[in-house]
């Protein structure tokens, strides 16, 4: 992974405008709001990137993009990929590496994910898999759909050949 810039735009929007992915997220967005959002992603990629694209271990293409989105010591995290690369474990894996590089470099309390459908089975096989907590449904969210990682339930990796070099590249 590495943070998105400037070049990611064809890869951003491809992701933001495809109703198929889409379909799970939110409607999809029209071609010039897909560039619009963009550019607001870049420029919040300062002081901490909060939107990183995902490149695959074969050939290096880019196929999705990681979000772990605010400023606070909370925040939201979330995953695109191309329709390719779906069913293959990337999303888990991707999510577990920014879990365990948010919490090992900024001190986060906790790490949420919200679903808007609330009863797709991928995501929820993925989001128990990974440690995160289903959070009973609020006035704000009465259907649910909102999930937790606390920092106590955070299973820091061990350290290894991996963890170096993730460290070595920031």
């Amino acid at each position: 992974m590495r943070p998105l810039d400037g070049s990611d735009a064809a890869l951003y929007c491809q992701l933001y405008t495809t109703a198929e992915l889409m379909r799970f997220i939110a409607p999809p967005l029209s071609m010039e709001a897909a560039q619009r959002s963009f550019e607001v992603a870049l420029r919040n990629q300062s002081p901490r990137p909060q939107r990183w694209i995902i490149h695959g271990k074969q050939g290096g293409a880019a196929i999705g993009l990681l979000g772990l989105i605010g400023s606070g010591d909370r925040p939201e995290i979330g995953v695109m990929l191309v329709a390719p690369a779906h069913g293959r474990g990337i999303g888990s894996e991707a999510m577990q590496g920014m879990a365990d590089h948010a919490f090992s470099a900024f001190g986060l309390q906790s790490i949420c994910a919200r679903q808007s459908v609330v009863d797709n089975p991928a995501v929820i096989r993925m989001m128990t898999r990974l440690g995160y907590t289903a959070l009973p449904p609020t006035p704000e969210r009465p259907q649910g759909g909102e999930w937790e990682l606390p920092r106590s339930r955070w299973r820091a990796p061990e350290p290894g050949p991996a963890m170096a070099e993730a460290a070595a590249s920031g």
